[in-house]
């Protein structure tokens, strides 16, 4: 099929990923052209040049911010996404793809969905954001909608009458077992920040016995200073932000992986991906989680609770790594995502067709 993928352009769909929605794309993007798909990638020009890209900015708006203005600037954001996404529909209504993916987090692709000749289906990344919400009560047509996981279709459910829900994958041939020993040791990766929790990480570990590894960007260094650095001791470490060769071997060599989210994430791609590479899971029992930590996997505990969630991580160290690598092949990987989203195009080509 000839699909046109829109993606976000708030941060470069390239490597070292900013986050999880950079890390699906890319993923996503070269999956379909392995499946021998023809695919257009619509995103930020500083994106990965070895994607079949199209850039609709020259770079992604969060770094083109800081860099121009010296913060995050919303208003300039989403004014010059705004434009960009209103350039690229117009030009997409009059287009011979099969059907347009929209990753975005922007209203306007919505706005232009019943004007395209071509179906377009929008993966819903992010909780209910105020400005598509708005558009899709306005407009009423903006296309089908598929969601990440039952927990945020059931925050959409207010807005959306009818969605589908495909689990997000990860690479589980890229996501593996790298290290055939364990250490006695805990990690915590992704993006610093109050929301993801990761001083909650650290204590919980600390009250389980285990000396903790915290590896990705600081996204708010008042909060890594604040509340991060001062909990670590000595046999813990701060790695930075590793390439995702070495994450994987850090994952890998870990015992347990925390994962602490502070509000309801759709999903949680890091819980895939130490699944994926035989790492249970112990985290907090909410958004997506209940839906992907069974308990041959692993462990949920009351969000902000660290001594249920420290026992949560005793428990999570009898698991049986080959179990939750198994898990995660089968439930949580790319080849199966992908199909799901093959048979979502192809019923929503026939229903055009007819």
């Amino acid at each position: 099929m000839k699909i046109g993928i829109v993606g976000h352009v708030k941060f470069p769909i390239a490597k070292p990923f900013s986050g999880g929605l950079e890390t699906f794309t890319h993923g996503y993007v070269k999956a379909l052209v392995e499946r021998g798909h023809d695919v257009t990638l619509f995103a930020s020009g500083d994106s990965d040049r070895s994607l079949p890209l199209s850039p609709i900015v020259r770079r992604a708006t969060i770094p083109d911010s800081r860099r121009r203005l010296g913060r995050v600037h919303n208003g300039w954001i989403e004014s010059t996404e705004d434009e960009a996404y209103d350039t690229l529909m117009a030009k997409l209504a009059g287009s011979d793809y099969d059907v347009i993916h929209n990753h975005s987090l922007s209203p306007i692709p919505l706005r232009f969905a019943n004007l395209l000749s071509v179906p377009m289906v929008t993966t819903l990344h992010a909780p209910v954001l105020p400005r598509m919400e708005a558009e899709i009560k306005s407009n009423g047509r903006c296309g089908m909608f598929v969601n990440i996981s039952n927990a945020n279709a059931a925050h959409w459910s207010r807005v959306l009458s009818e969605q589908a829900v495909i689990h997000n994958g990860v690479d589980v041939d890229f996501w593996r077992g790298c290290s055939p020993v364990k250490q006695n040791r805990a990690v915590w990766f992704g993006r610093i920040l109050a929301d993801k929790g990761p001083h909650f990480a650290i204590e919980a570990a600390h009250k389980a016995g285990l000396p903790i590894d915290i590896v990705g960007p600081i996204s708010d260094q008042a909060y890594f200073d604040n509340e991060v650095a001062p909990r670590l001791r000595s046999d813990d470490r701060y790695l930075g932000h590793q390439t995702h060769d070495e994450l994987c071997g850090i994952i890998s060599r870990s015992s347990v992986a925390l994962v602490t989210p502070c509000w309801d994430e759709p999903f949680g791609l890091v819980v895939a991906e130490a699944l994926a590479c035989g790492t249970p899971v112990a985290g907090f029992k909410r958004g997506a989680l209940p839906e992907i930590v069974i308990p041959s996997v692993g462990r949920l505990a009351t969000p902000g609770d660290t001594t249920a969630l420290a026992r949560a991580v005793r428990q999570c160290l009898r698991l049986n790594g080959e179990v939750c690598r198994r898990v995660a092949q089968e439930n949580f990987s790319f080849e199966r995502m992908v199909s799901q989203y093959e048979d979502v195009y192809a019923r929503v080509a026939t229903r055009i067709a007819a």
